[in-house]
């Protein structure tokens, strides 16, 4: 491990003492050879974009609150590589927030939550997977 720490200059430190000395001999020696390539800034972003992906994939594993969040995004590669306009509407269907008929009947703000089509209650599930008004656009998608 490395680690980097400040040193108060012309202290008498053994350690700085060296490093100057070292550093003016490498700085004034032609005949010593390069030990290291520059790396490209394109490497460093995908270096730092992969870590962070890494860790964002760590955190969602051991969340144990976004169920059905998670049912659309089974892991972050997933929700990354997917091309999604995020936008409030979305946002509130995604993590069960959306104005379907059962969400509002369950805050006492509908009568009822069964589904225009009368075939179970409108959730976000059935809206999306057996609405027979919503079969011609399920079929589009396919």
């Amino acid at each position: 491990m490395i680690e980097f720490s400040w040193i108060k200059v012309h202290a008498g430190n053994f350690g700085n003492k060296l490093a100057d000395r070292l550093a003016k001999e490498g700085a004034s020696n032609k005949d010593i050879p390069v030990v290291f390539n520059r790396i490209p800034k394109t490497t460093l972003y995908s270096e730092l974009e992969e870590e962070a992906t890494l860790k964002w994939q760590e955190e969602w594993e051991r969340c144990n609150k976004a169920a059905i969040t998670k049912q659309f995004f089974l892991n972050i590669q997933d929700r990354i590589h997917r091309r999604i306009k995020i936008n409030p509407n979305f946002t509130a269907q995604v993590t069960g927030h959306g104005k379907t008929k059962s969400y509002l009947h369950r805050f006492k703000l509908m009568d009822k939550a069964t589904c225009p089509c009368n075939m179970e209650d409108q959730t976000l599930e059935h809206i999306l997977n057996n609405c027979t008004r919503h079969k011609k656009q399920r079929d589009l998608l396919k």
